[in-house]
């Protein structure tokens, strides 16, 4: 399963063409080649460049917020990691999008750029992985503390959390090694070996954390109506203080949400090249689709790794007040000067 392509428009598109264009091919693809190549521009370099720039600045934003906040609570290091995480997601989304526009492709140094845009493949992969295991970390801690309210902080402590965010990291230098090591750029010319690498460190670890994060979801959903109903029918200073907590589970459904809906279309994709093997890049007839396909699952990628300020600003009051003391009093103070 080669699975590098859904996020580097150029192995996309040159798989394509060598799939259509190839000595002993002759079937006409089901999706035209410009066809395809529109679908790579308008959600390679338009939205996910966009989605992405926004993305660098509001994980930037989270990072400082949470940095404020102080790391005491497990909770807060979580947010801090995955905002940390999101935050090369999107950076090295955007480079590799930017880098492939048709503007700089037509230059000079079109050829430079583009190998550029190429080799952030492997970054792209890693750090979205990551991403995917912080927020499987994120729901599974909270499902623990639910199961388990007077144990988990013995076991669970912010140093054991630590350990944790280190085994991911350790998971993408491995990877980024392993792959830069044995595959090498400009990775055309290893499409076996770097569909094995995908596979065995992009597609299997992500997918797997698709799904504890909708399982784990989903029960947290269905817990925190029981408390919502148990407070309704009680009124005392255990249900207040049980009023914070569910705020915490309500921010983290909000955000397991997001991923799984943004991350649903890989998964989709993933497993249709399991079902279907000829839903490959190199196919003479779906490999344009797929190509189009994928280029949508850039893009909801790119969003999940950008608007989780938006739930943390609204259902967190704390956030909501280090951030207004950092950034929106600060530029108040600006304009009385």
């Amino acid at each position: 399963m080669s699975n590098d392509s859904d996020f580097t428009a150029l192995s996309l598109s040159n798989a394509a063409n060598q799939a259509t264009s190839a000595p002993g091919y002759f079937v006409k693809p089901l999706v035209s080649v410009a066809v395809m190549d529109m679908f790579s521009v308008v959600n390679g370099f338009g939205l996910c460049s966009l989605l992405s720039f926004l993305g660098v600045f509001t994980n930037i934003a989270n990072i400082i917020v949470y940095a404020r906040m102080g790391l005491s609570e497990t909770s807060n290091i979580n947010f801090l990691a995955l905002s940390v995480l999101d935050f090369f997601v999107s950076l090295v989304t955007f480079f590799l999008k930017f880098l492939y526009s048709p503007v700089l492709r037509s230059l000079s140094t079109g050829p430079i750029t583009t190998h550029i845009s190429m080799s952030l493949s492997p970054a792209m992969m890693s750090t979205v992985g990551a991403s995917a295991m912080m927020t499987a970390l994120i729901s599974t801690e909270r499902c623990l503390c639910v199961v388990f309210p007077l144990k988990v902080k013995t076991f669970l402590t912010p140093r054991r959390v630590l350990y944790l965010l280190l085994t991911i990291v350790a998971y993408m230098v491995t990877f980024l090694l392993v792959f830069y090591i044995d595959v090498g750029a400009p990775f055309i010319n290893q499409i076996g070996k770097q569909g094995f690498y995908f596979f065995c460190f992009f597609a299997v670890p992500s997918t797997t954390c698709f799904f504890i994060v909708l399982l784990s979801t989903l029960f947290l959903v269905i817990r925190l109506r029981k408390n919502l109903k148990w407070r309704q029918e009680r009124s005392s200073q255990s249900a207040k203080s049980s009023c914070k907590e569910n705020k915490l589970v309500r921010t983290i459904i909000a955000i397991s949400t997001i991923f799984i809906i943004c991350f649903f279309p890989n998964v989709l994709n993933f497993f249709v090249q399991i079902i279907h093997p000829s839903f490959r890049y190199l196919d003479p007839y779906l490999g344009t689709l797929a190509v189009v396909m994928f280029s949508f699952s850039g893009v909801t990628q790119a969003i999940s790794s950008s608007i989780n300020i938006f739930f943390y600003y609204r259902m967190s009051s704390k956030f909501k007040r280090v951030f207004s003391e950092t950034f929106l009093c600060y530029k108040k103070n600006l304009n009385t000067k």
